[in-house]
């Protein structure tokens, strides 16, 4: 209860801040304002401020900006803390642990601090903390997030989704945070998956010193792309000086594109919050990828399907793409328009008819992209607005978006953001095909599936939500119904 009446005390302070400063009794933005509250509330609502910032869709550019520094510019909390959850974790201090234990924390962030450490073989490593009672303050944050979610929803309405979806997402992330256990996990496994690789770097767990409130893995020495950032922004950093540093900016990003498309293809599970904080870049083009709180896991059926609509994103080839992102998400629109058809209608006739309503929503997504093309250019938009207004327009399809697409569009967005500061010639569509030119579809799909049959519901109840389908269709889209109506009438239904 004492934490939600100190965040509205925050709220009311920036509020009254920010009508000062309308009324010119001082000079402070409303990026700095905005960033500020985030710092002061701290908890979960830190963390809501880092991911805000990887979102042009929903906040402009420039409080974007500000809010990167969020990922480098948290209040570390006291030693003694330290000492007090070592001691409930691991039942001694970490003087007794490790030779050598830094006092004060080389990084803080949300929901924890790294601290510098030697092991008896003074070997370095980095020590993750928990921040006490993070979990009951996170609950707290959670309640506070959902009102103030509610409120967005009703007074400052935004583009790409609802804010309480928006806010349903980031707790569904935030959870998985709060247990280094599960880190641990995903951190070993991302190891394994990347022990052969040139330009990846992963650290390695020590599992006997590592609890659900600390983690102790190697340390890594490099830059933290959230302080390069920082520094391009401000001038202190070039893309000529990095270059002295033994550091490419412009291919960060490119690196990053390939390998998370090659996780998620090949590995089955892929780093899912590639935000600044949590990406090193090191010298001659490798990067050290840490933080491996939120992963995403690859799709496990139908992936031929989903291949070959990447394949046709890339390529612009709308129709490729639409015919097999509908063969891929369309599961329920097959089952009821196959269902509803006779059985002795043959499943080639079903998917031409799939087919004609890909080719109508081709064009949809043809005039959203090329609306959108400038809009992507110049930072206006982000990937995943892009990706929500298409999902948007498909929605009369009757198609059912797998989570796990969400998630893996969802950090290939926030890439392709972090790539735009990066280099602002980065295409995401290039990038794409240049993986496809290291991994053609082929490769990729020699050991996936191919198109699942659809599946027969009862032929009753197929006829049944197909002629509410086509009431749907005719206040939303005349002319789909139209078509929709032309091809099923030969069957008399």
């Amino acid at each position: 209860m004492l934490r939600i009446f100190v965040i509205i005390l925050l709220l009311l302070k920036y509020y009254i801040l920010y009508l000062s400063s309308k009324l010119g009794l001082h000079k402070t933005s409303k990026q700095k304002l905005i960033r500020k509250f985030f710092e002061d509330a701290g908890g979960a609502f830190i963390k809501f401020g880092q991911m805000l910032s990887l979102r042009v869709d929903v906040l402009p550019k420039d409080y974007a900006i500000e809010l990167i520094s969020l990922f480098d510019n948290v209040k570390p909390f006291s030693y003694r803390d330290v000492e007090e959850i070592f001691l409930q974790e691991l039942g001694t201090t970490p003087d007794k642990i490790f030779s050598d234990f830094q006092k004060v924390p080389f990084a803080s962030a949300s929901f924890g601090q790294v601290h510098a450490a030697k092991l008896e073989n003074d070997h370095i490593v980095a020590v993750k903390v928990l921040r006490p009672d993070i979990e009951d303050k996170v609950a707290a944050d959670f309640l506070i997030i959902d009102i103030l979610a509610f409120v967005g929803d009703l007074f400052f309405k935004i583009e790409a989704l609802p804010w309480k979806e928006f806010a349903a997402e980031f707790k569904r992330w935030t959870k998985q945070e709060l247990d280094y256990h599960i880190e641990a996990e995903r951190t070993e496994q991302m190891g394994k998956n990347l022990q052969d690789s040139s330009s990846i770097v992963i650290p390695k767990v020590y599992r006997h010193l590592s609890t659900r409130r600390v983690l102790v893995e190697d340390y890594i020495e490099g830059y933290p792309l959230s302080r390069v950032l920082l520094g391009l922004k401000d001038g202190r950093l070039t893309a000529k000086k990095l270059l002295s540093f033994g550091i490419d900016i412009k291919k960060t990003p490119r690196i990053l594109t390939i390998e998370l498309l090659r996780q998620f293809f090949f590995d089955g599970i892929f780093h899912a919050d590639p935000h600044p904080g949590n990406i090193l870049l090191l010298q001659k083009d490798k990067i050290a990828l840490i933080d491996f709180g939120i992963v995403g896991n690859s799709i496990v059926y139908n992936k031929a399907s989903f291949v070959h609509s990447i394949k046709g994103w890339a390529d612009m080839d709308f129709k490729k793409a639409t015919y097999h992102f509908a063969n891929f998400v369309g599961d329920d629109l097959k089952n009821m328009v196959g269902s509803a058809l006779p059985a002795s209608v043959s499943q080639e006739k079903i998917d031409a008819f799939i087919r004609i309503l890909a080719d109508h929503f081709s064009e949809s997504v043809r005039k959203i992209v090329e609306g959108n093309r400038k809009n992507l250019e110049v930072m206006k938009k982000d990937y995943t607005v892009v990706f929500l207004e298409i999902v948007k327009a498909a929605q009369k399809y009757r198609i059912k978006i797998p989570k796990e697409m969400v998630i893996f569009i969802r950090t290939l967005s926030i890439v392709g953001y972090l790539a735009k500061e990066l280099d602002y010639e980065f295409k995401l569509t290039d990038e794409t095909n240049k993986f496809f030119t290291l991994y053609p579809e082929h490769i990729i799909l020699k050991e996936w599936d191919q198109f699942s049959p659809y599946k027969r519901i009862g032929h009753e109840r197929a006829i049944e939500n197909l002629n509410s389908w086509l009431s749907y269709l005719v206040e939303v889209d005349i002319e789909l119904y139209r078509l929709v109506k032309q091809h099923i009438k030969q069957y008399n239904l």
